[in-house]
């Protein structure tokens, strides 16, 4: 019973802080993380209206994933819908905070569950359910699918004609590289814009206007409904002015090698921050992380990729990083998503890449181990435990350099053709056992900088795929 009572607390609590007490209408203070925020306008104005509330320190959090039963009870504060259904959805009780507001927005028909009778309260909305929820609030016309954003192959079928119908009214809007970002999470700010719009297009008897109205003034009447204004950022679809603000985006999204147990993987930021990614074997019905599962090395299901990481990010500079830990001839899908200095997600991209074949000898580890300023740790493994044995090479290159065959890296060479000497070529000696982890502890590196380890196994012209694996040092 105390674990149930503390379940909806959390939850009323959170509810709370997002939406406010709609009985406040003063200006409030200005939140600590809107400033310089594409939505900063529309979201001191829902604070100071009394339909946002900011949490304890000061903060709005306005990049953070909006819940499905978070959305559907601003929508229903908003639009002023009271009356509620019956509904017997398996994963909501009715002692869940979301019931009564879920209750609420199937009675006024512009959300319903998913196949298998669940309705995932506290999933992530994704933009393309958004854009669907207000083409049912607005009675908009869906029947025109064409749709020109970069990624419209990503939206499903069933939102296609929402998108459009959305988009045309300029209630929900692309990125300004072109996207859509269907299944990417809505966030707070994107939320408020979505939703502000949607109020303002409200036809004529939907729902009774939102509470409370602010004081008229002498030259005035303001309303509850926010005025929509244009954006060109953030890909909100109205709510403030995006200004010459940068949306987070990535492009050129690609690998340069993939051996068996490693990949090579290359992107080009919009902007300066970090690129967080996360990669799982692929299948035909995973859905897409979202950038909170990506930054916590989750899948879309909650489990954890086979290799996650981070790296710094300059604008419109090429960022590379390595991928380890995979399998032989198997197929991998990576997500990446970027996020900018003040917390703003890039949609999330995705590249599938298949394995190079392994071989009775071939490298099946090559991962990092203690970083020094001036050395560094590569774990490697190659073969079966009780198999062949075979010499481990290596090359050491700057992490810019081109990449060399694996004959080059055979003979110590540079992708010229020019011979290296010790400590940027050498082979694990004593002779490795197949099967059994070796560290490989490099020496002679520079403090701070980036290299490349090309590692194979073999012998005169048979030799295992090339494995590459960046490193950093302190």
């Amino acid at each position: 019973m105390k674990k149930a009572l503390r379940g909806l607390m959390t939850g009323l609590l959170g509810v709370s802080m997002l939406f406010g007490a709609l009985g406040s209408v003063s200006a409030a203070p200005a939140a600590k993380d809107i400033q310089g925020h594409w939505a900063q306008n529309q979201l001191q104005d829902w604070l100071n209206k009394g339909y946002l509330q900011g949490y304890a320190d000061g903060t709005v959090k306005p990049n953070k994933p909006i819940t499905r039963g978070e959305y559907v009870a601003l929508v229903n504060r908003l639009f002023g819908f009271t009356e509620t259904a019956s509904i017997a959805f398996k994963d909501l009780k009715s002692s869940n905070w979301a019931y009564s507001e879920v209750a609420k927005a199937v009675k006024a028909g512009y959300i319903g569950g998913y196949e298998n009778n669940t309705f995932r309260s506290s999933s992530p909305l994704t933009r393309q359910e958004a854009a669907v929820i207000t083409a049912k609030l607005l009675s908009l016309n869906t029947s025109n699918t064409s749709l020109t954003f970069k990624d419209s192959a990503q939206i499903a079928s069933w939102a296609k004609g929402a998108v459009a119908a959305a988009a045309a009214k300029n209630i929900i809007n692309g990125y300004p590289d072109g996207t859509f970002g269907p299944k990417r999470p809505l966030t707070r700010a994107e939320a408020v814009g979505i939703i502000g719009n949607s109020a303002a297009n409200k036809p004529s008897g939907s729902g009774n206007p939102a509470t409370p109205t602010p004081t008229p003034s002498a030259t005035a009447t303001p309303t509850p409904t926010p005025t929509p204004t244009s954006t060109t950022g953030g890909g909100s679809g109205g709510g403030g002015g995006g200004g010459s603000t940068t949306a987070p985006s990535v492009s050129n999204v690609t690998y340069g090698h993939v051996g068996s147990v490693t990949a090579d993987v290359y992107l080009t930021p919009s902007v300066t921050g970090a690129v967080y990614y996360v990669v799982a074997p692929y299948t035909s019905t995973a859905a897409v992380p979202s950038t909170l599962q990506i930054t916590k090395g989750l899948t879309s299901t909650g489990t954890a990729g086979v290799n996650y990481g981070k790296v710094a990010a300059t604008g419109n500079t090429t960022v590379a990083f390595s991928v380890y830990g995979l399998q032989a001839n198997t197929e991998y899908t990576a997500y990446i998503a970027l996020s900018d200095s003040v917390g703003s997600w890039s949609a999330v991209s995705t590249l599938r890449l298949t394995t190079a074949s392994g071989g009775a000898t071939a490298i099946t580890e090559l991962s990092p181990g203690s970083m020094g300023t001036v050395t560094a740790d590569v774990y490697v493994t190659y073969g079966q435990a009780g198999g062949a044995s075979a010499p481990v090479r290596y090359v050491v290159l700057p992490a810019n350099a081109a990449d060399p065959s694996a004959a080059q890296v055979a003979a110590g060479q540079n992708s010229n053709g020019v011979l290296l000497s010790a400590p940027w070529t050498g082979t694990i000696s004593p002779a490795p056992a197949p099967g059994v982890r070796q560290t490989l502890t490099l020496s002679g590196l520079t403090a701070h900088t980036d290299y490349k380890v090309y590692v194979i196994t073999g012998s005169g012209s048979s030799w295992s795929p090339v494995e590459i694996l960046r490193i950093h040092t302190k």
